[in-house]
């Protein structure tokens, strides 16, 4: 009875509260399969309100399955840029592929089989399940994990474990409305249940909480280290175009133009007498000496780039920060 009762309270919060997200509108089976694939892609490691402008423009260049796996990568990648994480898009591309030519083009209610496709994990295959196809699947994302934390008040290295969590997700038992279940959970964690502070006041669970109740809301996490890297972006101009090179040198970039650079030291960053800029990118961050040289150093995997046709290529953000840094 008691889950009867999370549940109930948990979904009465969400059909009140719930944010208008493009990919929740109504519209047929089949493209809600589709906006749930590719909102998923979008949301892994990327904030809802970065994803919602990126999102609208994708479904609006490539509205399914067809249209996203008969286009070119260049295309594909271009209507991801700014997002990061390219090997999203590209898994993206090829899982639509793939769904085409195996599954008839829908997504797989097989948890095993829509692990198979590319890009597409424990979490994203869960999250699928619940969204897609109403599956009876709570999936475990950090505002889940944030609002077990507190209700149970879990602080050891033992309580916080994967192992724990997914016992302790019993709590929210489970509901017909699985799709809308999952999404409120998971919404009362975004807006509520915030890492700093909580909105109690407006919880449906505080009640339940053992937090709100010792009025302790620090959550044990674990530390996300960002590595900090130093470089030198070296910048060659010939007759106002600047040379670049094709990236071979950060894995999650691939195929990508920057401008050739190099790994420093600490001590050459600080004492530098260059423009320097800061970067982040996946978990590093980037601090970037800029050092403008009008010597040319064409290669094979080089190509000249006018400044005023960036926006036809596809280039990391800080390749563009240099270039919106470069001055003469």
């Amino acid at each position: 009875m008691q889950n009867s009762n999370i549940s109930n309270k948990i979904l009465k919060w969400y059909d009140n509260n719930k944010r208008n997200l493009p990919w929740r509108k109504k519209t047929s089976i089949k493209n809600r399969e589709y906006f749930t694939l590719v909102s998923e892609f979008m949301l892994q490691q990327t904030q809802v309100k970065t994803v919602i402008p990126y999102f609208e423009n994708f479904i609006k260049n490539f509205p399914n399955l067809k249209s996203l796996a008969k286009s070119s990568d260049q295309k594909v990648l271009k209507h991801w840029e700014g997002l990061g994480y390219y090997s999203r898009a590209r898994n993206l591309k090829k899982t639509a592929i793939k769904l085409l030519n195996e599954f008839k083009g829908e997504l797989p209610k097989d948890i095993d089989k829509l692990k198979t496709l590319p890009g597409i994990g424990e979490y994203t295959s869960r999250s699928i399940l619940a969204i897609a196809h109403n599956e009876p699947y709570i999936p475990m994302d950090g505002n889940v994990e944030r609002i077990i934390k507190r209700v149970f008040l879990l602080k050891t290295n033992d309580e916080v474990s994967k192992e724990n969590l997914n016992k302790k997700k019993s709590f929210f038992g489970f509901s017909k409305r699985s799709s809308d279940y999952a999404q409120a959970i998971m919404e009362i964690g975004a807006l509520i249940c915030k890492p700093l502070l909580p909105s109690c006041s407006h919880c449906p669970l505080a009640k339940n909480c053992k937090a709100f109740r010792k009025k302790d809301f620090l959550i044990k996490s674990k530390s996300k280290f960002n590595k900090i890297k130093y470089f030198e972006a070296n910048v060659y101009r010939y007759k106002n175009k600047y040379l670049l090179i094709k990236n071979k040198k950060f894995n999650f970039l691939k195929n990508l133009v920057i401008f050739p650079m190099k790994e420093i030291n600490h001590k050459k960053f600080k004492y530098s007498v260059h423009k320097k800029i800061n970067v982040k990118m996946s978990n590093m961050n980037m601090k970037i000496i800029i050092n403008k040289n009008n010597k040319i150093k064409k290669t094979r995997d080089s190509l000249f780039l006018d400044k005023s046709n960036i926006n036809k290529y596809i280039l990391p953000s800080f390749t563009k920060k240099i270039f919106n840094s470069v001055s003469y």
